[in-house]
């Protein structure tokens, strides 16, 4: 089956069959004859509120709980409210579908163009083939399972989507550009600075899982970047240096700066700079974009007035 349009579905008295994603565990309610569910159905930037009116249906969900179901459901309104009404449900037999299927992502054409973009620029500043070649062993190591492109950045904050973490790097590269063409004294340590910034949060495709948190999570992706390095140990030291490569151990492990280990090096203090800019900047945008009055508050400075936003 495929995925369910789930704005197309709700129209009135419309019949679907295919997928839909549950997220939270809905709730039930006592009604006029019988317990009723309410919840909600996700997918990608779509939700739609469903009932299931049937006690005998709803147990499935009851005993299987968030996931991917194959339904039939049908377009329904009340008081003007859209909903879908959930005629039959069951547990996907659908191997190829997982829970990325469904959550909010960037597309991987744009994270490839994006990438492209931003290799050509500091290819042109000073980072050597042996650089992306290096790279592209360590973020696309067949263990990781493609993880480092469908993992997101965090699972709030900033690019909390499906590709997120790989978006997130790819920006976080696009300033390096900026930071080598303004101070030229660093290009001699181009590949060293480009190369720590494309694995500063290799850890998170251990410490998330589709936008949660995954096993081990209390063991944090600064950890596990660090551990997962070791692999390659023997490569970075044999193309580059013992320095190059605790360097950028030094890196993973202080790159949140007072909010982590405080950096050990100059290195490590720069890429947090470029990422506490990335983020948060990343963060105020998916705010104001979020917000409904034109302004948003913020923890440390209070509420903040707006900024126009759009693209020219």
């Amino acid at each position: 089956m495929s995925i369910i349009d789930l704005k197309s579905a709700l129209e009135l008295n419309k019949i679907s069959q295919g997928a839909v994603f549950i997220n939270d565990l809905p709730i039930v309610r006592s009604g006029k004859k019988s317990d009723f569910m309410i919840g909600t159905f996700f997918c990608r930037d779509q939700e739609a509120e469903f009932r299931i009116w049937e006690p005998a249906i709803f147990q499935t969900v009851l005993d299987n709980g968030p996931g991917i179901y194959d339904a039939e459901v049908i377009g329904n309104s009340y008081n003007d409210k859209e909903y879908l009404t959930v005629r039959s449900i069951a547990p996907t037999l659908n191997p190829e579908l997982e829970k990325s299927s469904f959550l909010k992502s960037i597309p991987p054409i744009m994270l490839e163009a994006n990438l492209r973009r931003v290799q050509e620029r500091l290819t042109s500043l000073g980072v050597s083939d042996k650089c992306w070649k290096l790279i592209d062993q360590v973020v696309n190591d067949p263990c990781l399972e493609g993880r480092f492109q469908v993992e997101g950045a965090a699972i709030r904050y900033h690019d909390n989507v499906i590709g997120g973490l790989k978006h997130h790097t790819t920006k976080m590269l696009n300033i390096l550009a900026a930071v080598l063409e303004n101070s030229p004294q660093l290009k001699v340590s181009a590949d060293l600075l480009c190369f720590a910034i494309s694995v500063h949060d290799i850890g998170k495709v251990f410490e998330y899982d589709n936008l949660e948190v995954a096993d081990y999570w209390y063991s944090s992706h600064r950890v596990r970047g660090v551990e997962y390095l070791c692999r390659f140990k023997d490569r970075i030291v044999n193309d580059y240096s013992e320095e190059f490569y605790r360097q950028t151990q030094a890196v993973i492990a202080g790159h949140h700066g007072e909010y982590g280990d405080r950096p050990t090096t100059v290195a490590a203090a720069i890429i947090h700079y470029i990422d506490t800019l990335e983020s948060q900047t990343t963060r105020l945008i998916q705010e104001l974009e979020a917000c409904h009055d034109g302004r948003i508050y913020d923890r440390d400075w209070g509420f903040l007035e707006g900024l126009r936003l759009g693209e020219k």
